[in-house]
């Protein structure tokens, strides 16, 4: 399942938490990574290990939010393994921890550039290098706040519902051209930015330990595995779809 062998797949925000995760496992199916990231000493960090394990990996630094760097990433992937048969949007920034109320204009701007407009323009420059040959597969990681409220959370819910807007109107676009677009809404997940969400606040962490069925937190590991799936010709007949992995949380309520 999910044999990626021999395609050329970019992973934005690989230097840490679910990107990096989804970059090393792509990597141990078979794929060619292009790790992107604005952090350069890790994304090489995760490039050496997976050339460590046998794989094979580039890394390019790029800030999502600047369109001749997201441009420039693409290209680069497109020189490193000759093409690009796919890409994973995992760049994201986390809620403000603020009420509604006390949100501010920098705070909206802030998580709608990067978590919507840097999502728009990798998408864009990511599909015009996939049409001209024959397409490929996008997989943005969304989050369940693209769909449920969150105290606290605000300007975060809205960058992602306005995600998945963007995955669901460019998957009608291309339907038909041999492209697919999806998106994976993790539930909690133990990654860097929500570690230091929750140790701000032992609420906050009570809410991520006990809001699913499965009444525990997802390792990285868990959501990269669905977009495997995702990428890989296992999943040819699905594309605008949102996918929870979330432990139960969006459809289960158990005491």
């Amino acid at each position: 399942m999910g044999n990626l062998k021999g395609r050329s797949i970019l992973v934005t925000g690989a230097a840490s938490g679910i990107g990096q995760a989804t970059a090393e496992m792509l990597a141990a199916s078979g794929a060619s990574v292009t790790v992107a990231d604005r952090t350069a000493d890790a994304g090489e960090a995760v490039v050496e290990g997976i050339r460590s394990s046998g794989g094979n990996a580039t890394f390019v630094r790029v800030d999502v939010t600047n369109p001749q760097e997201v441009e420039n990433m693409v290209a680069e992937a497109q020189r490193a393994f000759g093409r690009l048969h796919g890409a994973v949007n995992a760049a994201g920034f986390g809620p403000s921890g603020k009420p509604f109320v006390d949100l501010t204009l920098d705070d909206i701007d802030r998580s709608l550039a990067v978590n919507y407009r840097g999502v728009f323009l990798c998408m864009k420059s990511q599909i015009a290098a996939m049409l001209p040959q024959g397409g490929g597969s996008i997989v943005v990681i969304a989050s369940t706040a693209a769909t449920h409220g969150f105290q606290m959370s605000a300007d975060y819910c809205g960058s992602k519902s306005g995600v998945m807007g963007l995955v669901r109107g460019a998957a009608a676009d291309y339907a038909t051209s041999g492209l697919r677009v999806n998106g994976v809404l993790p539930g909690p997940t133990l990654t860097p930015m929500l570690q230091a969400v929750m140790e701000a606040s032992e609420e906050t962490r009570a809410i991520c330990e006990g809001g699913q069925a499965m009444r525990r937190i997802a390792q990285p590991i868990e959501i990269a595995g669905a977009v495997r799936w995702l990428l890989s010709d296992d999943s040819s007949y699905t594309t605008g779809f949102a996918l929870a992995v979330d432990g139960g949380g969006s459809y289960l309520r158990t005491a």
